[in-house]
This record gives structure tokens, sequence and C-alpha cells, in this order.
């Protein structure tokens, strides 16, 4: 009886140890997000407007260079199609983001154990549709891609995240909006 209790002893001992031993390792430096942004798109000619909001669901692959600084592969799925509004008034075509691909310079800091503040800096290339009564349209463009957002340390291991971002920004032309997404380090 004593050695079986000796051996019980040891063996959650050994147990205990060991998982104390993973939860002291540092946290994987890989992560993934996947998110929905509802996107402003604007147009302005002059003193007409163009407006639209379609959506996205975004996918992030990072890795953490450093605790202060990562790099992030991005790639948005148009799920979402809204028609364009000129100067206020319907048009009956509609606006989708096809795609949009690229990637980000991410700096960021910890202001508590679970809040992290950070930006975003790079360049996408998205593709943009036009449809209206079975024809359609679209076209590509690459730009610079910035922003600014929260991420709020659920575990070790998972975070939600809240962000703005400048999708694109050219001849009067703009896509931005907010995004919410849930993140998982591996």
């Amino acid at each position: 009886m004593n050695f079986t209790h000796k051996t019980l002893a040891a063996a959650l001992l050994s147990i205990a140890a060991a998982g104390a031993q993973a939860q002291a390792q540092a946290p994987s430096k890989l992560y993934a997000e996947i998110g929905y942004a509802a996107i402003g798109l604007d147009a302005t000619d002059g003193t007409d407007t163009l407006k639209a909001a379609p959506g996205a669901l975004t996918g992030i692959l990072g890795y953490q260079l450093h605790p202060n600084v990562a790099v992030e592969g991005f790639l948005g799925l148009g799920v979402v199609k809204d028609q364009i509004e000129l100067n206020g008034s319907p048009t009956g075509v509609n606006a989708k983001i096809n795609n949009a691909y690229g990637f980000f310079i991410k700096p960021g800091v910890m202001v508590s154990e679970s809040v992290e503040l950070f930006a975003r800096l790079g360049y996408l290339r998205t593709k943009l549709s036009l449809s209206a009564g079975g024809a359609s349209v679209s076209d590509s463009d690459t730009g610079a891609a910035y922003g600014l957002g929260v991420n709020l340390n659920l575990t070790k291991t998972a975070y939600l995240q809240a962000n703005w971002m400048n999708y694109y920004k050219e001849d009067g032309v703009k896509a931005q909006g907010v995004a919410l997404a849930y993140g998982m380090r591996f």
C-alpha cells in the first residue's frame, strides 16, 4: 500500500511539474486572426459623391519578430455587397470587394497584461466589382494601407480585436472601415 501511494504521489508531482513547465514557456510567435470588416467606399468627383458600404471576411497570418513588432499577411474576401448612392440617392448599382491581399508591418505595445495597442502599415491589392442588371465590371489596384487597433487578451493564446483601417486612398477614392476579429496564438 505504501508503495502505491508513493508511486501515485510521484506521478501526480511529475504531471504537475510538466504542466507548470508548459505554462512557463513563452507564447508562440505565430498567430492567426479571422474577422469581419465593414468598409465604407467613397468616391468624389467635383461636387458628386458616390458611397457604398460592402463587407468583407478578413484573415491574417502573423509572425511576432520582436515583442513590439510583427509582420502580417492579409486576405480579405467580399461577403456583403451594397448599393451605391450618388449624392444620397440610390443608383441601382451594387459594389462588392471581391478580394484584397497584401502585407503589413505591425508595431504594438502592451499597456496592461491584457490590452495591446497597435498600428498597421503596409500594401494591399484590392479587386472591386460593380454590378447592375446582370452586367458586371471589375478593377484592381494596389496602394498603401494603414490603421490602428486594440487586442484584448482572453487567455494567453486567444484574443479579441477591434481595428480601424484605411485600405485604399487615391485619386478621390477611399476605402476605410472598422473590423472585429478573433485571434489565436499557436
